[in-house]
C-alpha cells in the first residue's frame, strides 16, 4: 500500500512539474528569438559604419568596424545554432 500511495504521489508531482518546465523552454526560446533580433541590428549598424569608413578612407576605423562585425556575427551563427538545437529538441513554440 505505501509503494502505490508513494507511486502515485510522484506521478502527480511529475504531472504538476510539467507544464512550468514547458514554460521556461518557451522563455528561453523567445529569449533567444529577440537576441537574435538584437544581433541582426547590431550587424547592420556595424555594416553601415564599415562602409562610411571605407568610403572616407579611414582605414584604421575600418579595420576596427571589420573586427567588430567579424565578432558579431560570430555570436549569431552561435546564437542560431543554438536556436536549431532547441528546435530538434522539440521545444520550438513558434
Amino acid at each position: 500500500m505505501r509503494r502505490s500511495n508513494w507511486m502515485v504521489k510522484a506521478v502527480i508531482g511529475a504531472a504538476l512539474a510539467a507544464p512550468s518546465m514547458f514554460a521556461a523552454d518557451r522563455w528561453d526560446v523567445a529569449r533567444d528569438y529577440r537576441r537574435v533580433d538584437a544581433m541582426r541590428d547590431d550587424i547592420a549598424r556595424d555594416r553601415a559604419r564599415l562602409n562610411e569608413d571605407i568610403r572616407c578612407g579611414r582605414q584604421a576605423a575600418a579595420a576596427r568596424d571589420a573586427a567588430d562585425l567579424a565578432r558579431d556575427q560570430r555570436a549569431l551563427a552561435a546564437q542560431e545554432r543554438d536556436i536549431r538545437h532547441d528546435r530538434r529538441e522539440g521545444r520550438d513554440w513558434r
